[in-house]
């Protein structure tokens, strides 16, 4: 099994090293054995929500460490809940690797010491809920974002439009009543005609000024609780337009027509004002339709700059990607980067 789960995890011998001294030590542990016999049912059954939590349990109980020995010692059950979803063996290792990924980050931020923290994004691929399909990673669910989407039979276009009481700054942008020259959104239906505030798919933006639309020639495509397919960006290898569609081509495969929904740092707009119109960012942000969402901080910040990056420490790094260059300068000249959201819609059946 050793061999086995490394391949998948794609870590290295030293970290494997450790996991298994520190799984000698605590395999006959109650707690130990407890948390193992509850997360294989949890697996079987993917629960990956509740499955987080004794995860955490465990991270707090007996350390950084523990969560890998955890997902060691649920490798079998793991094998199996894919084998019996009849996912190839090439996606399960695919999206297994991204656990390296998170163990490099832990590693990053505490001085080389092994650990992971992320328990809770990775117990959504112990649970076969997120699939890395090429480039990219891809995950059923329901549409979270406070907008509507739809086609217009008459302009041959989608369109999206905001849904009520979202408090937005005198940008367009979703924010919160203290921000100065704040308004609300409202939409409303009556004599045949959706009232409501239309979002800027270039920009991300909602419009100050509601427009009335005929609802005869509107197909709804989503609004909040669609199934859609979100997508999401592991650390790694560019964003080649070739692999990207590749990814894209494998998720239609797999899942059938869908909407992509994706909010990440890299579908802000603003990306076009420091990179290159041809880039490889720019070419995968142009690919989405965009609307606004609510953030606290800017995902930016930590996904170019480290995790736990502040405003404040981005404007005092020192740069050693020109990524981190371009952006801390564009910060420093007045620029605001935002985490954006965006869709890919399925093909239209008017």
């Amino acid at each position: 099994m050793w061999k086995a789960f490394k391949d998948d995890s794609a870590l290295t011998d030293r970290q494997m090293d450790l996991i298994l001294a520190r799984y000698n030590q605590v395999k006959d542990l109650p707690l130990h054995l407890s948390l193992v016999e509850k997360s294989v049912a949890l697996i079987r059954k993917q629960d990956n929500r509740t499955l987080f939590l004794l995860f955490d349990k465990g991270f707090k109980e007996m350390g950084p460490l523990y969560p890998l020995v955890l997902i060691y010692s649920l490798y079998p059950a793991i094998v199996a809940l894919y084998e019996r979803l009849g996912i190839a063996e090439s996606i399960r290792q695919a999206t297994l690797s991204d656990i390296a990924i998170w163990v490099k980050t832990y590693e990053d931020q505490h001085a080389g010491a092994t650990g992971l923290d992320r328990y809770g994004w990775i117990c959504r691929h112990l649970c076969a809920k997120v699939l890395r399909l090429g480039r990219l990673q891809f995950e059923q669910g329901l549409f979270r974002f406070p907008h509507s989407i739809y086609y217009d039979t008459e302009r041959l276009s989608y369109r999206t439009f905001a849904q009520e009481d979202l408090v937005c700054n005198p940008e367009g942008y979703i924010g919160n009543d203290s921000d100065s020259g704040s308004w609300t959104t409202r939409s409303s239906v009556a004599e045949g005609f959706l009232s409501a505030h239309e979002v800027d798919q270039k920009k991300g933006t909602i419009a100050p000024e509601a427009v009335s639309v005929p609802l005869s020639a509107l197909k709804l495509i989503c609004s909040q609780d669609t199934p859609v397919l979100a997508v999401h960006i592991p650390e790694g290898e560019a964003l080649a337009p070739s692999l990207v569609d590749a990814s894209f081509s494998m998720a239609r495969q797999m899942f059938g027509p869908t909407l992509f929904v994706c909010d990440s740092w890299l579908l802000d707009p603003e990306l076009s004002m420091v990179l290159h119109s041809e880039s490889n960012i720019c070419h995968f942000m142009n690919r989405f339709y965009k609307f606004p969402v609510s953030f606290t901080t800017a995902q930016i910040y930590e996904r170019v700059f480290g995790f736990g990056a502040t405003h404040t420490d981005v404007l005092t790094w020192k740069p050693v990607t020109s990524l981190q260059e371009k952006v801390q300068q564009h910060i420093r000249g007045g620029g605001i980067f935002r985490t954006t959201g965006g869709y890919i819609p399925p093909p239209i059946d008017v």
